[in-house]
């Protein structure tokens, strides 16, 4: 098979073609049902395989659509995975969880966000206590969402980002807008004040298949920062830990961390990480972001941002909401060969690392 063929053109191909592979490999995956519809009206699902081992020690799982529209990439691995025939090569007495389409609503309407506007991948705090306020989010906010998307507003917003840009750097900027708020429901990285559908149906997957595990690898896939087509691995969190140390033991000296300014990503609160703390039962817990690169990054920010306006203010089925959609589908997936050769490759390379580290003593 080429690598071509693990990619799907919409979210009904990627289900379809994920369950294919899971009936031809024998497997019979659970699914969970979104209480939204596609945009066409269609069932939405996050559906979940196990392989492997009945009781295994440990466990690979590998999750794709944390954001939405980045499912396209993820579930091409998912797939790969299963029609490469990659799970043959799981070490005894472990297995390989794949979770697709965690945001099925995200990925079914193209967007970032789920059903309610939230990042999923800012949502795992403790919603019972105060939510954390981002004071450099708030500073940025009314330049993200402006009035109009072709008028004086934009052009206004656009200045004062420039700006801002030009005093303070582009990485600050990224960590003020991306690193998640939970005050602006209508804004961007929005974390929600509240637990959202997909984050209880990823404590359900954790409960069941992480907790009284000795050794957990988890891959959750990502596009949309970094060099066009490459793949980064990204740990979240201090460069002390020791999960941060058996991530490069296993994978390379180019994992990078977004707590000491080498990842392209800003650090971030409230990931699908920050779940198996309380929920993986003392297992060990090796987790990294696998981002596989597209456009700059400030083409993708605007992408978000238009995205954004147009949910909030535009139409859908107007030229100019066709044009967003578009602009934010190129912004999280490379449709070309390349892209897509690229992507499945490092998958593998990196799904295989973990298969390698999970059968070491």
């Amino acid at each position: 098979m080429s690598a071509n063929d693990h990619f799907s053109t919409n979210y009904r191909e990627a289900r379809a073609k994920f369950l294919d592979a899971c009936a031809d490999a024998g497997l019979g995956p659970r699914s969970f049902v979104n209480p939204g519809r596609g945009p066409n009206g269609e069932r939405l699902e996050t559906h979940v395989a196990r392989v492997g081992a009945v009781d295994a020690d440990s466990v690979l799982i590998a999750c794709s659509a944390t954001h939405g529209v980045e499912g396209f990439c993820g579930s091409a691995a998912l797939v790969g995975f299963l029609a490469e025939r990659l799970h043959t090569e799981l070490p005894a007495n472990s297995a390989a969880v794949l979770v697709h389409a965690i945001n099925p609503h995200g990925f079914a309407h193209e967007r970032r966000v789920n059903e309610d506007n939230v990042d999923l991948n800012r949502n795992f705090i403790d919603h019972d206590k105060s939510h954390p306020t981002n004071v450099a989010y708030n500073e940025v906010h009314r330049w993200l969402v402006p009035e109009d998307w072709e008028g004086i507003a934009r052009a206004e917003a656009d200045r004062a980002i420039k700006g801002y840009i030009q005093d303070r750097g582009l990485k600050t900027f990224q960590a003020a807008v991306t690193s998640g708020q939970y005050e602006h429901a209508g804004g961007l990285f929005y974390g929600g004040r509240s637990p959202t559908w997909s984050n209880g149906v990823w404590r359900q997957v954790i409960a069941t298949e992480a907790a009284g595990r000795r050794r957990i690898a988890f891959i959750d896939f990502h596009t949309g920062l970094g060099p066009r087509g490459y793949g980064e691995p990204i740990y979240s969190g201090s460069v002390d830990s020791p999960a941060y140390r058996r991530a490069r033991q296993w994978y390379g000296d180019d994992v990078t961390s977004t707590a000491d300014g080498t990842s392209t990503s800003a650090l971030v609160r409230g990931n699908l990480r920050d779940a198996f703390e309380h929920g993986a039962d003392g297992a060990e817990v090796t987790p990294i972001a696998l981002e596989f690169g597209t456009l700059p990054v400030t083409e993708v920010l605007n992408a978000l941002r238009a995205d954004n306006w147009l949910y909030l203010r535009g139409r859908l089925d107007s030229p100019l909401g066709r044009e967003i959609k578009a602009t934010v589908r190129a912004a999280f997936y490379g449709e070309d060969k390349t892209w897509k050769r690229m992507v499945w490759e490092r998958s593998a390379e990196m799904l295989r690392k973990a298969m390698t580290a999970l059968g070491g003593s």
